[in-house]
């Protein structure tokens, strides 16, 4: 018997996970996303238990932790992954002029893509913050 191993069809692709996007700013990205070759992957409140992988689909659901975040529990954030750095600069200079609202932004890295999605939009969001009253403290 054969083993079957499960191909990642989003391997190598640029995707983006959205999280609590409005429907203006996921209008803009899913405008852009032929450019750059990109799939936008909308995360759910049930989703937040999974880690980033497995989102990505890089390795198998067996068992998301229990975390369903309410709708509005984060900001919107978009988590990039597959990206070539000078795409990610790209897109974000497009996303800037195109005035798209998405305070939290991260790209996938080898530490982070194992960590729980719910956990990581609470890391962001303390980044965030720590980043914005720093640039309050300056002005």
């Amino acid at each position: 018997m054969k083993a079957h191993i499960a191909r990642n069809q989003n391997a190598g692709v640029p995707l983006a996970l959205g999280w609590n996007l409005s429907a203006a700013d996921r209008g803009i990205l899913e405008g852009m996303a032929p450019a750059f070759g990109m799939k936008l992957l909308l995360v759910s409140p049930a989703d937040a238990g999974k880690t980033v992988a497995q989102l990505l689909g890089e390795v198998e659901t067996k068992a998301a932790r229990t975390l369903v975040l309410e709708p509005g529990a984060y900001p919107p954030a978009l988590v990039l992954a597959n990206f070539r750095e000078k795409d990610v600069d790209t897109l974000l200079d497009l996303m800037k002029q195109a005035k798209v609202n998405i305070p939290l932004k991260a790209i996938v890295t080898p530490s982070n893509k194992n960590w729980v999605f719910g956990d990581l939009l609470a890391h962001l969001q303390e980044e965030h913050a720590a980043f914005t009253a720093a640039a309050k403290e300056q002005a």
